[in-house]
């Protein structure tokens, strides 16, 4: 199969840059060459929203996902990034608020998890974070936007998602049931999945938003991430997958490289170089990585 040669779309995660301020965020994405950039809730002020999409809006930047304060239907363990009550109710009434603001900022997607299983059957947890995303797919349907199921894997000590590979980010999404649910699927998630390619191929249709970083190895801690290129992950296979099985969407930088904020200070942490510094090494990375996907 001939693939074809135009660019992809290429945005930034914010949660990349975790100490600068929204406006920042517009300026660094756009000095990068980047099309793109990812909405995080956590950067909007309270009351400030008009002001906030005004300058999206004059960046000319587009919006690829959106990032919730309120992620997950079911608590993540341990609440190191997103703590919240532990009922599901509250939580996804929370969600339910989320989506309605940040679909005003015109995500094409908003990126979700089901939260952790502990304390429930398997049964449980499935009905209760199926019923709850449905719901809140439906309102980010109306507002014109849709919701993308996360992948996390559990074996960093976080639990933010009982759904931990690909074949159950499928059997999950077909249960909610709904179009404007699909997958996010995060490189560094699924990576060693057994037949990844195949399995990335096949999904790539359900695909909604390709979130790119890469695996040092081994990986320090949870908040270890290099730039795409610096660790192990076969990035061009992964990306040729995707253009066969006809996902055309946006790939999206996101990168956790803990400073000491989250408990380990790492000495080559990429949040301790200049922001500006790391999305350009950072789109220079992926642009070559993506011409590779065609040899």
């Amino acid at each position: 199969m001939t693939m074809s040669s135009h660019s992809p779309l290429y945005s930034v995660c914010p949660l990349t840059m975790p100490d600068t301020t929204f406006e920042a965020d517009l300026e660094l994405v756009r000095a990068s060459g980047a099309s793109g950039i990812g909405i995080a809730e956590g950067k909007l002020r309270d009351g400030e929203d008009r002001a906030q999409l005004a300058a999206l809006k004059a960046s000319g930047l587009r919006v690829a996902g959106g990032i919730p304060a309120n992620l997950a239907p079911l608590p993540l363990r341990p609440p190191v990034m997103y703590p919240g009550p532990d009922d599901p109710a509250v939580r996804i009434g929370l969600l339910r608020e989320s989506v309605e603001r940040l679909a005003a900022f015109g995500p094409d997607c908003i990126v979700v998890t089901t939260g952790s299983s502990e304390g429930y059957s398997k049964d449980e947890a499935w009905s209760i974070a199926a019923d709850g995303i449905r719901d809140v797919a439906r309102v980010a349907a109306d507002l014109g936007t849709r919701l993308a199921v996360e992948v996390v894997r559990g074996d960093l000590g976080f639990d933010a998602s009982f759904v931990r590979t690909l074949t159950e980010a499928s059997e999950f999404i077909e249960l909610v049931g709904e179009p404007s649910v699909g997958l996010c699927y995060d490189v560094y998630h699924v990576w060693d999945s057994p037949d990844l390619l195949q399995q990335t191929e096949q999904l790539a249709a359900q695909t909604f938003l390709v979130q790119v970083s890469d695996w040092p190895d081994p990986p320090r801690s949870l908040a270890d991430r290099r730039i795409p290129g610096e660790g192990i992950i076969d990035l061009p296979a992964i990306f040729g997958a995707l253009q066969r099985g006809g996902y055309d969407g946006w790939y999206e930088l996101e990168i956790f490289s803990d400073d000491g904020r989250w408990g380990d200070d790492f000495p080559d942490s990429l949040w301790k170089l200049p922001p500006a510094e790391l999305l350009d090494r950072s789109q220079q990375a992926f642009d070559l990585l993506w011409a590779k996907r065609a040899q």
